[in-house]
């Protein structure tokens, strides 16, 4: 791999942080504010955020991207990171407000995903 920049601002991965960590943190915040509809404890909440964020840095790999074992590690913290932000304010909140966080968040990593892949799709073709 080629040696990658210790800081992207750009959808380019970065060896400690880049855009897609945004989208981590964001995926972290939906998940959490799912469990309005599912009702888990909150030790099942964190087992379950972490076990979605490994295994999407496994699909990553799997999908043939190639990220620092830093970013690596890093994307899975701020994803976290993200769970207990979320499990914080939905304490806060009743669960309509819960479910309207849950759609706001769930549209932002959509388009965060969207734009990164967008973003991997339009530089792998070289424009």
């Amino acid at each position: 791999m080629a040696e990658l920049r210790k800081f992207s601002a750009g959808w380019s991965e970065g060896r400690y942080f880049d855009r897609w960590m945004a989208v981590h943190f964001i995926g972290g915040v939906t998940g959490a504010f799912s469990n309005v509809f599912f009702a888990l404890t909150t030790a099942n909440v964190y087992l379950v955020g972490l076990a979605v964020m490994v295994a999407w840095e496994v699909v990553e790999y799997i999908a043939g991207i190639r990220e620092s074992q830093e970013n690596r590690v890093l994307d899975i913290v701020v994803g976290m990171l993200g769970v207990v932000i979320a499990l914080l304010i939905a304490g806060w909140i009743s669960p309509n407000w819960e479910r309207g966080a849950f759609v706001v968040s769930g549209v932002g990593f959509g388009l965060g995903g969207y734009f990164g892949w967008a973003a991997r799709r339009k530089r792998r073709q070289g424009k």
